[in-house]
């Protein structure tokens, strides 16, 4: 078998939705054995779409979200359930779960317990708002996290309502550092403690965490970002998202240098010299007539032959490309960025393939998702050592 970083570990996956599901991904694409349980009736995000025509259990975003797993069925409610659970931790290195707080113990699966029966397991939960504070219990969801964590506050026109991101970009966050939690109490227990422990990831503070410029720089500045459109800052910065002939680019000229190149590519070298404009703070202060000038100039050029002028003179300047863009994009196509995977009910899907490239290998989609209990027999019967009758039991008493 071809080596893989995290083939030894094993992984017992509780959880549901997105930022759980997306922790346990990644661990998956490394080489884990992933065990993904589910409840009899499937997790929620079976029925997050976009289906297939007359199946609604197997939604593309679950069968991307749970990649290279094998899948198990488990009523956590029944006390064989339970019993079944502990026995899939025992030799378990890793329990990553995003319930609630509190709920794990009210299965009988109380972490501490859990830890102390099974030394070498760690549990890494991912929750809203952490296991712990006034708040712990609270709802949540995207607009909470974006609003909650900071980003919405400075999106959007300076005299309209704040925007909210779109998408679910701060769950993800949460899943990357519940990856990097499980590496770590990996890493802490095999080269010092010896032992498990319980991660506790709030989602909400990963949110907060990408919003380092604004946490830190208000400590020393006092000053609040204000909502300033198409323009990411005003400043001695240039951010700023402009209409192109055929659509939009980003445009982020700030060190004199960029800015001299930017005067260059407008065939305008003699506003590097301009007393409005000669120096950070002059264009700070004359923002708005620099920004007039460099909007006429953009709007009647094509983004690709701006992206590659200002490639030539080291300008960060790039084309706003549509989702079918990115799809076709020269450079991930060169890498193999994207991968290709054939799913028993989506049929050939093309999926984002994982971003780390190690010297031995390179994590892939070398598994689909897997159908609801495909695995129960597999892993009850393999693992567990169930017999066929035994699992017909189970099955018929409504516990897998």
């Amino acid at each position: 078998m071809r080596y893989r970083a995290l083939s030894d570990v094993r992984v017992v996956d509780l959880t549901h939705f997105i930022a759980g599901s997306y922790a346990t991904k990644l661990l998956a694409d490394m080489g884990a054995d992933v065990i993904k349980v589910e409840p009899p009736w499937g997790e929620g995000g079976r029925k997050l779409g976009p289906h297939r025509a007359g199946n609604r259990d197997r939604g593309a975003l679950f069968a991307f979200l749970n990649l290279n797993k094998r899948g198990v069925t488990l009523n956590l409610k029944h006390d064989r359930g339970r019993e079944l659970a502990a026995g899939l931790l025992d030799g378990a290195d890793l329990l990553v779960e995003n319930f609630a707080p509190g709920t794990l113990a009210a299965l009988g699966l109380a972490p501490d317990e859990m830890i102390a029966k099974f030394p070498r397991l760690s549990i890494v939960s991912i929750s809203n708002f952490g296991q712990d504070g006034p708040e712990r219990d609270g709802k949540l969801n995207d607009l909470v996290l974006f609003a909650r964590g900071g980003w919405t506050f400075p999106v959007g026109e300076p005299d309209r309502e704040p925007l909210t991101p779109p998408d679910s970009l701060a769950q993800y966050v949460g899943a990357l550092y519940g990856a990097v939690a499980a590496m770590q109490a990996l890493a802490a227990r095999d080269l010092g403690l010896g032992h498990g422990q319980h991660i506790d990831v709030s989602i909400l503070e990963a949110t907060v965490a990408t919003m380092i410029y604004e946490t830190v720089t208000f400590q020393y500045t006092g000053i609040v970002r204000r909502r300033e459109g198409k323009r990411y800052a005003v400043g001695p910065f240039l951010i700023v998202t402009l209409k192109c002939k055929d659509g939009y680019a980003g445009l982020h000229c700030v060190t004199d240098k960029q800015f001299e190149g930017l005067c260059d590519l407008m065939g305008r070298r003699e506003l590097a010299s301009d007393p409005r404009f000669n120096t950070a703070l002059n264009r700070m202060l004359n923002n708005n007539a620099l920004l007039e000038i460099v909007e006429a100039f953009f709007i009647g050029r094509e983004r690709n032959w701006l992206y590659r002028e200002g490639q030539r003179r080291a300008i960060p300047l790039v084309p706003i490309p549509s989702v079918a863009e990115v799809l076709e994009w020269e450079q991930t196509k060169a890498r193999n960025y994207f991968e290709t995977i054939d799913d028993p009910v989506l049929g050939t899907i093309r999926v984002p393939g994982t971003p780390l490239r190690l010297t031995s290998h390179r994590g892939e989609a070398s598994r689909p998702a897997p159908q609801l209990g495909e695995h129960n027999r597999e892993i009850f019967g393999g693992r567990l050592g169930l017999s066929d009758s035994a699992i017909d039991a189970l099955e018929k008493a409504g516990t897998i």
